[in-house]
């Protein structure tokens, strides 16, 4: 099943006015235009909202765990009153190589929707070696 990367989810202390993190995550040794271009439109796909089966998944999962009150804010905003752009935020979190500030300062730059932005670089220069050490770390 294909969805956003991350989802993260908010309610008000009355188990109302529900927001919604949607996130793009993107790994590479040298972080360039052409993958924040691809996160870009992952982001902006149905509208800038979470797609409804990344919706339906997390509420099942929620169903089980015992959350009703996110649970049926999620539900609700499914079957009743659809959830609309200014409940959600954008993130873009990159994890390089290189400094992709430049690329990503661009990008947002030409952003042109009405959905809030947020992006994180995250610049390791021994990108691959970070990688097998985690790795290597939580082997069993």
């Amino acid at each position: 099943m294909r969805g956003e990367d991350v989802l993260a989810f908010s309610l008000n202390a009355r188990g109302k006015g529900l927001k919604v993190l949607k996130t793009e995550v993107k790994s590479r040794v040298a972080m360039g235009s052409g993958v924040i271009g691809d996160a870009r439109k992952a982001l902006s796909s149905n509208k800038g909202l979470p797609s409804a089966h990344a919706l339906s998944f997390v509420a099942d999962r929620l169903f089980e765990q015992g959350d009703k009150a996110l649970r049926d804010a999620i539900d609700d905003v499914q079957l009743k009153s659809a959830l609309k752009q200014s409940q959600v935020s954008h993130m873009l979190f990159t994890f390089s190589g290189n400094d992709p500030s430049k690329l990503l300062t661009t990008n947002l730059t030409n952003y042109k929707g009405a959905v809030p932005q947020m992006y994180v670089a995250l610049s390791v220069k021994a990108h691959q070696d970070f990688i097998k050490s985690v790795f290597d770390a939580v082997k069993v």
